[in-house]
Protein backbone atom coordinates (compact mmCIF):
# COMPACT_ATOMS: atom_id res chain seq x y z
CA UNK A 1 0.00 0.00 0.00
CA UNK A 2 1.21 3.58 -0.62
CA UNK A 3 2.45 5.69 2.36
CA UNK A 4 -0.89 7.59 3.65
CA UNK A 5 -2.07 10.89 5.10
CA UNK A 6 -3.94 11.81 8.28
CA UNK A 7 -5.62 14.63 6.64
CA UNK A 8 -8.71 16.12 8.03
CA UNK A 9 -11.72 15.23 5.77
CA UNK A 10 -14.01 17.52 6.68
CA UNK A 11 -13.18 21.30 6.99
CA UNK A 12 -14.33 23.18 10.37
CA UNK A 13 -16.65 25.87 10.42
CA UNK A 14 -16.10 27.94 13.22
CA UNK A 15 -18.17 31.01 15.01
CA UNK A 16 -15.59 33.38 14.60
CA UNK A 17 -15.48 33.31 10.68
CA UNK A 18 -19.38 33.14 11.08
CA UNK A 19 -19.25 36.76 12.24
CA UNK A 20 -16.84 37.93 10.38
CA UNK A 21 -19.03 37.21 7.08
CA UNK A 22 -22.04 38.98 8.80
CA UNK A 23 -19.80 41.91 9.36
CA UNK A 24 -18.85 41.74 5.83
CA UNK A 25 -21.52 40.86 3.78
CA UNK A 26 -23.98 42.65 5.93
CA UNK A 27 -22.30 46.03 7.29
CA UNK A 28 -25.56 47.20 8.89
CA UNK A 29 -25.41 44.24 11.22
CA UNK A 30 -26.02 45.11 14.92
CA UNK A 31 -22.89 45.24 17.03
CA UNK A 32 -21.33 41.84 17.43
CA UNK A 33 -19.22 41.81 20.63
CA UNK A 34 -15.67 40.80 19.14
CA UNK A 35 -14.89 37.84 21.47
CA UNK A 36 -18.82 36.48 22.09
CA UNK A 37 -19.72 33.00 22.07
CA UNK A 38 -22.89 33.08 20.36
CA UNK A 39 -24.79 34.67 17.22
CA UNK A 40 -28.94 34.65 17.00
CA UNK A 41 -29.92 36.06 13.56
CA UNK A 42 -33.06 36.20 11.15
CA UNK A 43 -32.43 34.44 8.18
CA UNK A 44 -34.37 37.11 6.15
CA UNK A 45 -31.81 39.90 7.45
CA UNK A 46 -29.18 37.11 6.73
CA UNK A 47 -30.44 34.58 3.86
CA UNK A 48 -28.27 31.14 4.40
CA UNK A 49 -26.00 29.73 1.19
CA UNK A 50 -27.93 28.00 -1.31
CA UNK A 51 -25.26 24.96 -0.74
CA UNK A 52 -23.01 24.11 2.23
CA UNK A 53 -20.43 21.47 1.58
CA UNK A 54 -19.84 18.51 3.42
CA UNK A 55 -18.21 19.86 7.13
CA UNK A 56 -18.18 20.01 11.11
CA UNK A 57 -18.35 23.25 13.25
CA UNK A 58 -17.21 24.48 16.49
CA UNK A 59 -20.03 25.46 18.08
CA UNK A 60 -23.99 24.06 18.16
CA UNK A 61 -27.07 25.53 16.15
CA UNK A 62 -30.87 25.47 16.07
CA UNK A 63 -32.85 26.66 13.11
CA UNK A 64 -36.24 27.59 13.09
CA UNK A 65 -37.43 26.95 9.72
CA UNK A 66 -40.81 28.71 9.09
CA UNK A 67 -40.74 28.72 5.48
CA UNK A 68 -38.85 27.86 2.67
CA UNK A 69 -37.52 23.97 1.32
CA UNK A 70 -34.35 22.49 0.60
CA UNK A 71 -32.23 19.05 1.95
CA UNK A 72 -30.39 18.54 4.60
CA UNK A 73 -27.84 15.84 5.54
CA UNK A 74 -27.19 15.59 8.96
CA UNK A 75 -24.25 12.85 9.65
CA UNK A 76 -25.92 9.66 7.91
CA UNK A 77 -29.50 10.59 7.86
CA UNK A 78 -30.73 12.63 4.92
CA UNK A 79 -33.98 14.80 5.17
CA UNK A 80 -36.21 16.82 2.88
CA UNK A 81 -37.40 20.12 4.43
CA UNK A 82 -40.36 21.80 3.61
CA UNK A 83 -40.90 23.98 6.95
CA UNK A 84 -42.30 24.51 8.91
CA UNK A 85 -39.16 22.73 11.00
CA UNK A 86 -36.72 23.11 14.28
CA UNK A 87 -33.43 21.65 13.26
CA UNK A 88 -30.73 20.68 16.27
CA UNK A 89 -26.85 20.34 14.60
CA UNK A 90 -23.84 19.57 16.91
CA UNK A 91 -20.23 20.15 16.59
CA UNK A 92 -19.58 16.66 15.82
CA UNK A 93 -21.76 15.24 12.64
CA UNK A 94 -21.15 16.40 8.99
CA UNK A 95 -23.79 18.75 7.34
CA UNK A 96 -24.49 19.25 3.94
CA UNK A 97 -27.22 21.58 3.15
CA UNK A 98 -28.67 21.90 -0.29
CA UNK A 99 -31.76 25.11 -0.69
CA UNK A 100 -34.49 24.93 -2.74
CA UNK A 101 -36.47 27.83 -2.26
CA UNK A 102 -35.50 31.12 0.14
CA UNK A 103 -35.98 30.01 3.59
CA UNK A 104 -37.60 32.37 6.40
CA UNK A 105 -36.37 31.98 10.19
CA UNK A 106 -33.95 32.11 12.76
CA UNK A 107 -30.84 30.97 14.04
CA UNK A 108 -29.39 30.40 17.12
CA UNK A 109 -25.34 29.34 17.29
CA UNK A 110 -23.18 29.19 20.20
CA UNK A 111 -20.43 27.22 21.72
CA UNK A 112 -19.63 25.53 25.05
CA UNK A 113 -17.70 28.56 26.11
CA UNK A 114 -20.66 30.52 26.42
CA UNK A 115 -21.29 28.45 30.04
CA UNK A 116 -17.97 29.30 31.71
CA UNK A 117 -19.52 31.08 33.83
CA UNK A 118 -22.78 29.43 34.00
CA UNK A 119 -21.44 25.94 34.12
CA UNK A 120 -24.77 24.13 35.32
CA UNK A 121 -26.75 24.93 31.87
CA UNK A 122 -23.79 23.53 30.21
CA UNK A 123 -25.18 19.61 30.92
CA UNK A 124 -28.18 20.70 29.88
CA UNK A 125 -27.29 21.51 26.40
CA UNK A 126 -24.47 18.73 26.02
CA UNK A 127 -27.06 15.70 26.94
CA UNK A 128 -30.13 17.25 25.05
CA UNK A 129 -31.49 14.20 23.35
CA UNK A 130 -31.97 16.83 19.88
CA UNK A 131 -27.55 17.37 20.08
CA UNK A 132 -26.58 13.63 20.45
CA UNK A 133 -24.86 12.18 17.57
CA UNK A 134 -27.74 9.80 15.79
CA UNK A 135 -30.60 11.86 17.25
CA UNK A 136 -33.82 12.61 14.77
CA UNK A 137 -32.96 16.01 15.25
CA UNK A 138 -35.25 17.80 13.07
CA UNK A 139 -38.69 18.04 14.33
CA UNK A 140 -41.44 18.84 12.01
CA UNK A 141 -43.77 21.82 13.93
CA UNK A 142 -47.62 22.88 14.13
CA UNK A 143 -48.71 26.56 13.41
CA UNK A 144 -49.06 26.97 17.43
CA UNK A 145 -45.34 25.77 17.96
CA UNK A 146 -43.97 27.69 15.20
CA UNK A 147 -45.99 30.65 17.21
CA UNK A 148 -44.45 29.98 20.16
CA UNK A 149 -40.94 29.30 18.98
CA UNK A 150 -40.60 33.04 16.97
CA UNK A 151 -41.61 34.57 19.91
CA UNK A 152 -38.50 32.97 22.32
CA UNK A 153 -36.18 33.32 19.16
CA UNK A 154 -37.13 37.47 18.57
CA UNK A 155 -36.43 37.66 22.52
CA UNK A 156 -32.96 35.98 21.76
CA UNK A 157 -32.20 38.48 19.06
CA UNK A 158 -33.61 41.50 21.07
CA UNK A 159 -30.84 40.35 24.16
CA UNK A 160 -28.39 39.82 21.61
CA UNK A 161 -28.22 43.29 20.00
CA UNK A 162 -29.17 44.74 23.42
CA UNK A 163 -25.82 46.24 25.50
CA UNK A 164 -27.68 46.41 29.05
CA UNK A 165 -26.32 44.75 31.93
CA UNK A 166 -26.90 41.05 32.42
CA UNK A 167 -27.21 40.05 28.84
CA UNK A 168 -25.34 37.17 28.80
CA UNK A 169 -27.86 36.01 31.64
CA UNK A 170 -30.59 36.73 29.71
CA UNK A 171 -29.53 34.98 26.50
CA UNK A 172 -29.13 31.94 28.44
CA UNK A 173 -32.37 31.85 29.81
CA UNK A 174 -33.93 32.37 26.75
CA UNK A 175 -31.94 29.72 25.27
CA UNK A 176 -33.11 27.09 27.68
CA UNK A 177 -37.12 27.96 27.18
CA UNK A 178 -35.64 27.25 23.54
CA UNK A 179 -34.11 23.46 24.43
CA UNK A 180 -37.17 22.96 26.79
CA UNK A 181 -39.70 23.56 24.06
CA UNK A 182 -38.09 21.52 22.04
CA UNK A 183 -38.01 18.82 24.58
CA UNK A 184 -41.50 18.86 24.59
CA UNK A 185 -42.37 18.90 21.17
CA UNK A 186 -39.50 16.18 20.51
CA UNK A 187 -42.02 14.25 23.31
CA UNK A 188 -45.34 14.94 21.46
CA UNK A 189 -44.07 13.98 18.15
CA UNK A 190 -42.21 9.90 19.61
CA UNK A 191 -45.77 9.80 21.62
CA UNK A 192 -47.71 10.22 18.43
CA UNK A 193 -45.56 6.97 16.95
CA UNK A 194 -47.08 3.61 16.60
CA UNK A 195 -44.87 0.76 18.05
CA UNK A 196 -42.39 -0.86 16.14
CA UNK A 197 -43.18 -4.36 15.36
CA UNK A 198 -40.28 -7.22 15.62
CA UNK A 199 -39.86 -7.07 11.78
CA UNK A 200 -39.75 -3.43 12.03
CA UNK A 201 -37.35 -3.29 15.45
CA UNK A 202 -34.91 -6.01 13.70
CA UNK A 203 -34.64 -4.06 10.65
CA UNK A 204 -33.76 -0.63 13.12
CA UNK A 205 -30.91 -2.74 14.37
CA UNK A 206 -29.42 -3.42 11.20
CA UNK A 207 -29.36 -0.02 10.21
CA UNK A 208 -28.07 1.43 13.42
CA UNK A 209 -25.06 -1.05 13.60
CA UNK A 210 -24.86 -0.07 9.82
CA UNK A 211 -24.64 3.22 10.39
CA UNK A 212 -22.23 3.23 13.60
CA UNK A 213 -19.05 1.99 11.44
CA UNK A 214 -19.03 5.50 9.93
CA UNK A 215 -17.60 8.63 9.14
CA UNK A 216 -14.30 7.17 8.15
CA UNK A 217 -12.06 9.45 10.11
CA UNK A 218 -8.39 8.54 9.16
CA UNK A 219 -6.27 6.19 7.18
CA UNK A 220 -6.14 3.76 9.37
CA UNK A 221 -9.63 3.20 10.40
CA UNK A 222 -10.85 0.34 8.74
CA UNK A 223 -14.70 -1.47 8.12
CA UNK A 224 -14.64 -4.07 10.70
CA UNK A 225 -18.69 -5.50 9.70
CA UNK A 226 -18.68 -5.81 5.71
CA UNK A 227 -21.12 -8.86 5.05
CA UNK A 228 -24.36 -9.67 5.14
CA UNK A 229 -23.84 -12.44 6.97
CA UNK A 230 -21.64 -11.23 9.19
CA UNK A 231 -24.26 -8.78 10.32
CA UNK A 232 -26.76 -11.66 10.68
CA UNK A 233 -24.48 -13.57 12.89
CA UNK A 234 -24.12 -10.30 15.22
CA UNK A 235 -27.40 -9.90 15.35
CA UNK A 236 -28.65 -13.67 16.54
CA UNK A 237 -30.59 -14.45 13.26
CA UNK A 238 -30.18 -16.78 10.39
CA UNK A 239 -29.08 -14.68 6.86
CA UNK A 240 -32.10 -15.17 4.87
CA UNK A 241 -34.71 -14.24 8.09
CA UNK A 242 -32.26 -11.09 8.11
CA UNK A 243 -32.32 -10.27 4.46
CA UNK A 244 -35.93 -11.14 4.26
CA UNK A 245 -37.09 -9.03 6.56
CA UNK A 246 -34.82 -5.98 6.03
CA UNK A 247 -36.10 -6.10 2.36
CA UNK A 248 -39.90 -6.08 3.06
CA UNK A 249 -39.68 -3.16 5.94
CA UNK A 250 -37.23 -0.72 3.84
CA UNK A 251 -37.47 -1.98 0.30
CA UNK A 252 -33.77 -2.65 0.01
CA UNK A 253 -31.51 -6.35 0.66
CA UNK A 254 -28.75 -5.91 3.33
CA UNK A 255 -26.62 -6.28 0.83
CA UNK A 256 -27.92 -2.96 -0.99
CA UNK A 257 -28.08 -1.18 2.09
CA UNK A 258 -24.50 -2.38 2.68
CA UNK A 259 -23.61 -1.32 -0.98
CA UNK A 260 -25.04 1.95 -0.56
CA UNK A 261 -23.68 3.55 2.19
CA UNK A 262 -20.34 2.25 1.09
CA UNK A 263 -20.96 4.29 -1.90
CA UNK A 264 -21.48 7.21 -0.27
CA UNK A 265 -18.55 6.88 1.96
CA UNK A 266 -16.49 6.54 -0.77
CA UNK A 267 -17.39 9.43 -2.40
CA UNK A 268 -17.35 11.54 0.52
CA UNK A 269 -13.88 10.04 1.01
CA UNK A 270 -12.94 11.10 -2.33
CA UNK A 271 -14.23 14.50 -2.63
CA UNK A 272 -13.19 15.57 1.03
CA UNK A 273 -9.62 13.75 1.57
CA UNK A 274 -6.62 13.72 -0.65
CA UNK A 275 -6.03 9.99 0.53
CA UNK A 276 -4.86 7.48 -1.83
CA UNK A 277 -7.21 5.84 -3.87
CA UNK A 278 -5.54 2.62 -2.32
CA UNK A 279 -6.14 4.11 1.23
CA UNK A 280 -9.44 4.67 0.69
CA UNK A 281 -10.06 1.41 -0.82
CA UNK A 282 -8.11 -0.14 2.07
CA UNK A 283 -10.40 1.88 4.72
CA UNK A 284 -13.68 0.51 3.18
CA UNK A 285 -12.90 -3.52 3.43
CA UNK A 286 -11.12 -3.83 -0.33
CA UNK A 287 -7.99 -6.09 0.24
CA UNK A 288 -7.32 -4.90 -3.23
CA UNK A 289 -7.71 -1.21 -4.62
CA UNK A 290 -8.69 -3.05 -8.12
CA UNK A 291 -11.91 -4.33 -6.60
CA UNK A 292 -12.60 -1.42 -5.05
CA UNK A 293 -12.24 0.19 -8.69
CA UNK A 294 -14.62 -2.43 -10.23
CA UNK A 295 -17.61 -1.73 -7.31
CA UNK A 296 -17.31 2.07 -7.63
CA UNK A 297 -17.73 1.81 -11.38
CA UNK A 298 -20.05 -0.49 -11.16
CA UNK A 299 -22.16 1.05 -8.62
CA UNK A 300 -21.31 5.35 -9.55
CA UNK A 301 -20.94 4.95 -13.41
CA UNK A 302 -17.09 5.84 -13.26
CA UNK A 303 -13.90 4.94 -11.72
CA UNK A 304 -12.81 6.69 -8.37
CA UNK A 305 -10.68 9.07 -10.24
CA UNK A 306 -12.71 10.41 -12.76
CA UNK A 307 -15.45 10.95 -9.73
CA UNK A 308 -12.46 12.72 -8.05
CA UNK A 309 -11.53 15.13 -10.90
CA UNK A 310 -15.00 15.75 -12.38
Amino acid sequence: MPAQKNTTIYKTEKLENFRGDMLVQYPNTPLIPERGNVVVHSRHDMPCKTHCTSSRRDYYKITLVTAGSGRLMLGAKQYVINGPVLIFTNPVETKIWETDTPQEGYNCLFTQQLFEKHRHYREEVTRHPLFQVGADAVLPLTVAQVNTLQTIFQQLIREYNDTAAYREEAILIYLQLLLLEAKRIGMQASETHIPLNAGQMLAQRFTDMLEKQFPIETPAQQLTIRTAREYAQLLNVHPNHLNATVKQVTGRTVSEHIRHRVLLEAKLLLLHTDWHIAAIAWSLGFEEPGNFTHFFKSQAGQSPHLFRIS
